[in-house]
This record gives C-alpha cells, sequence and structure tokens, in this order.
C-alpha cells in the first residue's frame, strides 16, 4: 500500500501534525507558567509539589543581579565621585525647614513661650532665617559626607536581596517583564515546531503503527519544542546571515529594548528611595548615619548653645536634655519620606540612566547574565516536566484516536 493509499484508509493520521502542534503549545505553556507559579511551594516539601522556579531562587537570582550591575555596569565609587550635596539643595528645603520648626517648637515655644512671643514678628522672623539658613548647610554637609562613605552606609546587594525576599513575586515580575518577548516566543514557536514534528510522526505512524510510537513522539515534541525554544532565545549570539537571512538570538536582538526595560524596573521596583532606605536605617548601616548626623546636628546646637538669645531661652541645666530631645527628632524623621535620608536616596543619584546606558554597550556574554540565569540552574525541569506532559499526550492520543 502507497503513502496515499495508506492515508485514504485511515484519515485520522491527518490529525498528528495538529495534535503534534497542540502539544508542542501546550507544553511549553506549562513550562513557561511552571517558571512563575506558585510563588509559595504547593505540597510536601521538600521534593513532593512545586514552587516556581523564579520564586523559588528569588535571593540566587537577586544576588546574580546585584553582581550584574556591581562588576559590569556601575560601582557605588565611580556613581557618587562627582556627588556633591549643594547640587540640591532645594531638594532639602522641605527638610530644612521642617528641622526649623522642630528646634524652634522645642526651644522657644515650648521651653520660653512668653519671651519668644515678646520678641515680635521683626526678631522671630530673623532668628528663624538665620536658623534656617544654618540647618541648610548642616544638612548639605550631612548628605556630602553620605556621599563620601557610601560605600560604608550603602550596600546594594542587600537592598536587593531585601526587597525581593520580601515580596517573592518582584523577582517574577521583574523576570516576566524583562523577557516578555521571549516567554511569549517559547508558547507560541511549541505550535510551528510542534506542527514540524508532528508531520514527521505521522509518517512514521503510518509505516510503523506501533503502539509505542504515538507516546514515544509526545515524549520527544514536548522535550523537542522546549528545548529548541530555549536555544533559540540566546543562539546565535551575534548575527549570522544564513542564506541571506540575519539571525541573532531573540533576547540579543532585543538588547536596546531590555536595557531600557531592565533599569527603569531596576530603579522603580527594587533600587528605589523607599528600599534604600529602608536598609540602611537598620543594622550596622543605621549606626554609622545615626553617628553623621549627630556629629553635624550636634555642632549646629553647640553653636546655638553659645547664642546670647539661646541663652536666654534655655538655661544651662536645661540645655544637654534638649540637644537630646532634639537630636532623637531629627533622627527619627531621617526615613520619613521627605525626610533627610529620603531625598538623599532619591535625588543622589540617576541609577536608571546609568544602568540603561552602560547595559546597552554590554558585549553579548555579559549581556545574556540578565536574563540567563532565570533559566539555566533549572531549565532541565521545564523541558523534562514538558516531555513528561508530551508523553501523556501521546498516550491519550493513541487511546482515545487510534485505538
Amino acid at each position: 500500500m502507497s503513502f496515499v493509499d495508506r492515508i485514504a484508509a485511515d484519515a485520522l493520521v491527518l490529525l498528528i501534525p495538529f495534535f503534534s502542534a497542540f502539544v508542542g503549545w501546550f507544553t511549553n505553556v506549562v513550562a513557561v507558567r511552571m517558571m512563575f507559579h506558585p510563588t509559595e511551594f504547593i505540597g510536601i516539601p521538600p521534593f513532593l509539589g512545586w514552587q516556581g522556579i523564579i520564586p523559588q531562587n528569588a535571593r540566587r537570582l537577586a544576588e546574580m543581579s546585584t553582581q550584574l550591575i556591581l562588576t559590569k555596569l556601575l560601582t557605588l565609587e565611580e556613581l557618587f565621585a562627582p556627588f556633591r550635596g549643594e547640587a540640591f539643595a532645594k531638594d532639602l528645603e522641605p527638610v530644612t525647614a521642617q528641622v526649623t520648626d522642630e528646634i524652634l517648637d522645642e526651644v522657644a515655644t515650648k521651653r520660653a513661650p512668653q519671651l519668644w512671643a515678646n520678641a515680635g514678628e521683626v526678631m522671630q522672623g530673623k532668628v528663624r532665617e538665620t536658623l534656617e539658613k544654618e540647618v541648610r548647610e548642616v544638612a548639605i554637609r550631612i548628605v556630602d559626607d553620605f556621599g563620601a562613605n557610601i560605600t560604608d552606609i550603602l550596600d546594594l546587594e542587600k537592598v536587593v536581596v531585601e526587597a525581593v525576599m520580601e515580596d517573592r513575586r518582584l523577582m517574577s515580575v521583574m523576570f516576566r517583564q524583562i523577557g516578555s518577548e521571549e516567554f511569549l516566543f517559547i508558547e507560541r514557536s511549541g505550535i510551528w515546531f510542534g506542527f514540524l514534528f508532528g508531520v514527521v510522526q505521522m509518517a512514521i505512524w503510518i509505516y510503523f503503527p506501533a503502539d509505542y510510537v504515538l507516546p514515544a513522539a509526545g515524549f520527544f515534541v514536548g522535550y523537542a519544542t522546549n528545548w529548541v525554544a530555549l536555544k533559540l532565545i540566546f543562539h546565535p549570539k551575534e548575527p549570522v546571515n544564513v542564506l541571506g537571512v540575519r539571525v541573532q538570538g531573540l533576547f540579543h536582538r532585543r538588547q536596546m529594548e531590555v536595557a531600557a526595560e531592565f533599569s527603569r524596573l531596576t530603579a522603580g521596583k527594587v533600587l528605589n528611595a523607599d528600599n534604600i532606605t529602608k536598609t540602611i536605617t537598620t543594622g550596622a548601616t543605621a549606626v554609622h548615619i545615626e553617628r553623621i548626623v549627630r556629629q553635624h546636628v550636634g555642632d549646629l546646637i553647640a553653636r546655638y548653645e553659645v547664642h546670647p538669645m539661646a541663652a536666654m531661652l534655655v538655661p544651662t541645666d536645661q540645655r544637654e536634655a534638649l540637644r537630646e530631645e532634639l537630636l532623637g527628632r531629627v533622627v527619627s524623621q531621617l526615613p520619613a519620606e521627605g525626610g533627610l535620608l529620603h531625598t538623599f536616596a532619591d535625588k543622589a543619584v540617576d541609577i536608571q540612566t546609568e544602568i540603561d546606558e552602560r547595559m546597552k554597550k554590554l558585549p553579548p556574554d555579559e549581556f545574556e547574565g540578565v536574563l540567563r540565569p532565570a533559566f539555566q540552574q533549572d531549565e532541565w525541569k521545564l523541558i523534562l516536566a514538558g516531555a513528561a506532559l508530551g508523553l501523556v499526550a501521546g498516550i491519550a492520543q493513541l487511546v482515545y484516536i487510534f485505538s
């Protein structure tokens, strides 16, 4: 019987390529979903169950991303080399106004309200203007000190890891958005590769309709579609001319887009003012920061302790208590939104622009490190899962269509 006669005898064999296309698509979709879901382990730990590959490896991926940033894109010393507090003195105005109010409230309106009231509006205005000017100068010196001691007070890896471990979905969101085109390619490519493999599978089935052919072919389709899709994302790294067509790995082809998205997400969701402030106000860095602030604010208070009006407002025996009260107030407002530390973290350096510009210039091997770690360690699990699903689909095809 000829090839055509065999097809005519059993028209159902024509469904094999389409069924194979469905298997290829379905297994690839499942593989992508398995990368991100579920966020928390479901099942009986440690082996009986599943957790999304990216949430499961959130800490490792966070550390690797930070190493990429610090070794290939920027260093703290380099970032803060041109930093000067004077450059954003205007951004410190709300902070200086608040500190000035804190000092006047504690020294004048609380401790000597009558004397302060008798000073009159003109004198009060002059005192406030002079004090605010000095507070501004102190604030500038403090942020200058922050910049000069940046490696002691800011640990970027700690900021990234703490942000990710606090919300494991964050790493999934970042990889999903950075690799959006690549993950969509994995899903859709399963259709075309599955169909092509299905044509071969159909020919084999026509000549060798053994029971093991369809399950084995399903296993192969599930395995191969995942494997091929992953390879085509990253290979070839450099453009290659194939029969007049420029061929390059999808991820490498999108370097400009990926750099823009990675820098936007890193600066906006991870290395933002909130996360930086939260991290550096805990542990040893918090002690270092408080020491810097106490030194400069203490110098300001010391100058005013010998000021004639201050001497009238605050008796000598109350000055130490006042000093601690004021220092405590200033230190407590450091991490607040709009506070000195938050303003420093928000305005000091344009991390997004720095990362974007430098990532666009990375060579292919180094650029690949942005997304590749999400697949590399556990991609065998995705491929094997696709193969297992393909095997099940092949068995179902044998039982319900060709039995």
